[in-house]
C-alpha cells in the first residue's frame, strides 16, 4: 500500500512538472511570435515611395538640390518630384515670377484646376502604382505645391487616399484628414510665415491655440522662427522649415526602414540638419518687395496722420519765444 501511494504521488509530480513545462514552452512560443510579429515591420518593411512638390519661382534646375537634400534626410531613398512649372524663363525674369503669383492666387482665391494640378494627380497616382495596393506614398508639398496638392485630392479616390501621407511645408491651403481620407496629414507653418495671410484656418488655429474642435488641431503645427526673416522661414530647405523636415526624416526611417537601411543613413542624417537652402531670386524678389511694401505703407499712414492734422487745425506752429530783459 505504501509502494502504491508513493507511486501515485511520483506520478501526479511528473504528470505537474510535464503540464508547467508545457505551459513555459507555449509562453515562449507566444512570445516569440509577437516579438517576430512585431519586428517583421521592420525586417521587411512595407513599399514606400518619397514625393514633393513645390512652390512659385522653380526652374527645372531648382528640382535637383532639393531632391537631393531630400534624399539623405529620408535615409538615401529614391525621391521623386513632381515640377510645377514656373513662368519665369531665368532667374533674372521679374515678370515671370509676378505671373507666378498671379496663378498661385488663382489656385488659391478661386480653388482653379489648372495642368499643374492634373499633372500631380497622374504622379500620385503612378506613385502608388509603384508602391502597390500595400504600400505607402509619403508626399512632400510646399508653399503653392500645398495648394495643388489639395486641389489634386479632390480628383484622388477616397481608397487611393488611405495609402498617401501628405507633409507640408509653408502651404497656401491645409490639408487635413476632416477634407480628405488620407492616411496622415501635417502642416507646419513658421509663425512669421507671410503665406498665413491667405491661409484663415491656420491663422484660426494660431489664434485660438488650437481650441476649437474640427479635428485639425493635431495636423497644423507652428514652428519659432530660427531666422528672424519671414522670407528666409518660408524656404523648405531653410533652417525652420528644415529641422522639422529632419524630423519627418527621422520618423520615416524608424517606420519603413529595416535596420540595415538605416545604417547607411545615419551617416549622413546628422549632416543634412546644416543644410542650409540659400534662397534664389525668388526669395530675394520677395523680401525686397515684402520691405518696400512696408516703407511705402510707413510713407502713406505718416502722410494721412499730416492731413488730418492739417484739416482738423491741430498742426503745431513754431512760435519764438521772447526773453524778457531787465
Amino acid at each position: 500500500a505504501i509502494l502504491i501511494a508513493i507511486t501515485r504521488a511520483q506520478l501526479r509530480a511528473s504528470s505537474l512538472c510535464w503540464r508547467s513545462s508545457m505551459l513555459r514552452f507555449y509562453f515562449v512560443v507566444a512570445i516569440a511570435l509577437l516579438t517576430a510579429h512585431s519586428c517583421s515591420g521592420k525586417l521587411f518593411p512595407r513599399r514606400t515611395k518619397v514625393t514633393w512638390v513645390n512652390g512659385i519661382a522653380h526652374l527645372p534646375e531648382h528640382m535637383n538640390d532639393p531632391t537631393f537634400v531630400i534624399s539623405t534626410i529620408f535615409g538615401g531613398v529614391n525621391v521623386d518630384y513632381c515640377h510645377n512649372p514656373s513662368a519665369m524663363t531665368s532667374e533674372s525674369d521679374t515678370l515671370g515670377f509676378v505671373k507666378d503669383g498671379i496663378q498661385a492666387g488663382g489656385h488659391v482665391m478661386m480653388g482653379r484646376f489648372t495642368p499643374e494640378v492634373d499633372s500631380l494627380v497622374e504622379h500620385l497616382r503612378a506613385a502608388l502604382a509603384r508602391v502597390g495596393r500595400t504600400g505607402r506614398v509619403i508626399h512632400i508639398a510646399h508653399s503653392q505645391g500645398s495648394v495643388i496638392t489639395w486641389l489634386a485630392a479632390q480628383r484622388l479616390k477616397p481608397e487611393e487616399c488611405k495609402r498617401i501621407e501628405i507633409i507640408s511645408f509653408g502651404g497656401a491651403a491645409t490639408i487635413c484628414t476632416s477634407d480628405f481620407p488620407f492616411a496622415r496629414c501635417i502642416n507646419y507653418y513658421a509663425v512669421n510665415d507671410p503665406i498665413l495671410n491667405v491661409v484663415p484656418s491656420a491663422v484660426k488655429a494660431l489664434k485660438s491655440g488650437f481650441a476649437f474642435g474640427d479635428g485639425m488641431q493635431q495636423e497644423i503645427i507652428f514652428l519659432a522662427t530660427r531666422t528672424g526673416d519671414p522670407v528666409t522661414d518660408h524656404g523648405l530647405l531653410n533652417p525652420t522649415y528644415l529641422e522639422a523636415l529632419v524630423w519627418e526624416g527621422q520618423r520615416y526611417q524608424s517606420l519603413f526602414m529595416s535596420p540595415l537601411g538605416q545604417t547607411g543613413a545615419a551617416f549622413v542624417g546628422p549632416l543634412s540638419s546644416t543644410v542650409t537652402w540659400f534662397p534664389n531670386f525668388a526669395y530675394e524678389t520677395t523680401r525686397r518687395a515684402f520691405i518696400a511694401i512696408v516703407r511705402i505703407c510707413a510713407l502713406l499712414w505718416e502722410f494721412v496722420q499730416n492731413a488730418i492734422t492739417s484739416l482738423l487745425g491741430k498742426q503745431e506752429k513754431y512760435e519764438p519765444i521772447l526773453m524778457k530783459t531787465s
